[in-house]
């Protein structure tokens, strides 16, 4: 999985919100439990979700940034209903890229991203991941 975007909040109720929701997470976590089973991991200190913007890989931010800008436009509403629910504290969409063998590596994220992300008040982060490691992470 590449570009998703995380909400969550201490006391978010995350089930609550998607009763009623279109959206479709890829993962729901709730506080208190562990995110994964099986896992010697501490149990979350927040509830909260994944969804999935882009499936695209992880070397091809430009495919990963069309399909987030398309994503976010087509559910707006969703989203400022996500963003406005009680307990919600954090959203924010994550960009997986790879390192490149670079003396500089930088991204550039177009103004209509950074315009929509600023009105929706949701936060942009990136990723970086060595280039051997597997695409597949959520």
């Amino acid at each position: 999985m590449s570009c998703v975007l995380r909400a969550g909040g201490p006391n978010f109720d995350v089930d609550s919100f998607l009763s009623n929701s279109t959206l479709q997470p890829l993962i729901v976590y709730r506080r208190g439990q562990s995110r994964f089973p099986n896992s010697k991991a501490q149990p979350d200190e927040q509830s909260g979700m994944n969804i999935s913007l882009s499936v695209r890989d992880f070397s091809d931010l430009h495919g990963q940034i069309e399909d987030a800008l398309r994503f976010l436009s087509a559910n707006r509403s969703e989203l400022q209903r996500l963003i406005e629910f009680p307990g919600v504290e954090s959203v924010e969409v994550d960009f997986p890229i790879h390192d490149r063998d670079v003396a500089v590596q930088s991204e550039r994220f177009p103004t209509a991203l950074i315009s929509l992300l600023g009105e929706l008040r949701i936060g942009l982060v990136v990723s970086h991941y060595p280039a051997s490691s597997n695409s597949d992470v959520s």
